[in-house]
């Protein structure tokens, strides 16, 4: 059909409604769009075209290429700590298992905004899929334990907010080991010669004693070295262990050679 048909059957559609209406097409070439643009005849074209002149509407969806979309990833930014702690919920406990937005929120102790917002961080860097279920918007992981491990590594963040050193105390006593302690316990890595144990950001002790890091050749051999996490270890342990993610990100920037080869067996260890 020519312009000069649609704009009659445009004009006698019109007059018979009182209405403006609009041509629905599934789809269109981009000479086609061109031509109705010109002609100024309103047209929607499967949800991706819109031309609206009696709205003052003309919208387009920006089709991307592979390679504009490859790089719109490289540029987004690491995870915020809280979207973080949120992925690795979603890969330890929920995995490929669809969970409603809700339940995770209850699950984890969070608000529905909180979700929401996490999963927007995860859902722009490819790690979690959303799917509806009636009136229910249901997520799961994108992949699979060290696939997924590989796919968010660009993403993820060292947890580690800042180190303290303290004199022995009970107050340490319940804390989970962290750093080359933790990895010693799971790999042929010597034990450090103080512990290092780890924290969230608002379970530090409330009376800190810290000792200046200058002056750790005068310490006694049992001094502990706290490690305050940007989120709670606690939720995200396994087997009352640091989570072998958290974990390996803690360590991966260490210049020492034996660390980083105990780092690579931990992994190929790991029961994902």
């Amino acid at each position: 059909m020519n312009r000069e048909s649609l704009k009659k059957t445009l004009a006698q559609v019109e007059a018979s409604v009182h209405k403006p209406v609009a041509f629905a097409f599934d789809t269109l070439s981009d000479f086609q769009r061109r031509n109705l643009i010109e002609a100024n005849i309103p047209f929607v074209a499967a949800s991706s075209v819109f031309y609206l002149p009696f709205l003052g509407i003309a919208y387009r969806k920006r089709k991307y290429t592979a390679s504009q979309k490859t790089l719109e990833k490289e540029n987004l930014p690491k995870l915020t700590a809280a979207a973080q702690a949120f992925f690795l919920f979603m890969m330890y406990n929920v995995k490929d298992t669809p969970i409603s937005k809700s339940e995770a929120a209850r699950m984890n102790g969070l608000t529905p905004m909180s979700v929401s917002r996490y999963c927007r961080e995860l859902l722009d860097r490819g790690l979690i899929q959303e799917t509806r279920e009636r009136n229910t918007m249901q997520i799961s992981c994108s992949a699979m334990g060290r696939a997924l491990f590989d796919k968010a590594l660009p993403y993820l963040i060292s947890p580690v907010k800042k180190e303290l050193l303290y004199l022995p105390s009970k107050a340490f006593d319940k804390m989970p080991k962290s750093g080359e302690s933790a990895l010693a316990q799971r790999s042929l890595l010597a034990q450090a010669k103080a512990d290092i144990v780890a924290c969230g950001p608002h379970a530090a002790p409330t009376e800190e004693k810290e000792i200046a890091k200058e002056n750790r050749g005068f310490l006694p051999d049992n001094f502990v070295q706290l490690q305050v996490w940007k989120y709670d270890p606690q939720p995200l342990m396994q087997n009352n262990r640091l989570d072998t993610v958290s974990l390996y990100m803690s360590l991966k920037d260490s210049p020492n050679e034996r660390v980083q080869a105990c780092l690579k067996e931990m992994l190929d260890k790991e029961q994902w």
